[in-house]
């Protein structure tokens, strides 16, 4: 019998994805704008919860923390319910490529979505389906590139038609999870100016 296959990553669904998938759902809808300004999208969904930016939990780091960061929001003294409610009100939403993490993939080595250790061909057979999502559910206004791994399907996205907007930095995405720190900070304060801009709202 062949295994069944996540509707939303394209790997084999045991029980345990696709609770976790379900559960994951659930926190970021809950937090979906109706009129979506900016689509924040990364290559794969982070391993840990703390990095998942939608977590109902106290701390976030990784992903989470750069959305936040990007986004210009003082975490500082705030409940995850109050910035959840900050972004919402922003128009942004944060979704990936793949929408789970990969299997078989440390916590500690899938942080965000980089290159690293994920195949290209798995990436490549759930953009068919990620471009119809943004063009008739999710229907922003600008989509922006936060992964470094989203770099080989760059023609992929410049010719996709998702009548919106291409946000890139100079060309390339916004490498927020590259493995230089320095590299990721420079993409973390160009895509911030960005969505500062007179155009955010």
């Amino acid at each position: 019998m062949p295994p069944i296959i996540c509707d939303g990553c394209g790997q084999p669904a045991s029980s345990e994805h696709t609770a976790r998938r379900l559960q994951r759902l659930e926190w970021s809808t809950r937090y979906r704008p109706i009129h979506m300004h900016t689509l924040l999208l990364g290559a794969v969904s982070p391993a840990n919860d703390s990095g998942f930016l939608y977590s109902p939990g106290e701390r976030h780091d990784g992903e989470a923390a750069n959305i936040f960061a990007a986004a210009g929001l003082e975490t500082a003294g705030k409940s995850t319910e109050t910035l959840h409610a900050e972004l919402h009100r922003s128009g942004l939403f944060l979704t990936h490529v793949l929408e789970c993490p990969l299997e078989g993939v440390s916590a500690g080595k899938n942080t965000g979505g980089g290159l690293g250790a994920i195949p290209i061909e798995l990436l490549a057979a759930r953009l068919p389906i990620l471009f119809t999502r943004i063009r008739r559910s999710l229907k922003p206004k600008r989509v922006a590139l936060i992964s470094e791994a989203s770099n080989p399907f760059m023609t992929n996205f410049t010719s996709a038609q998702l009548d919106c907007e291409l946000l890139l930095d100079d060309g390339q995405p916004f490498a927020l999870d590259h493995s230089d720190p320095d590299t990721a900070k420079r993409s973390l304060q160009k895509l911030r100016q960005l969505l500062a801009g007179p155009l955010a709202r």
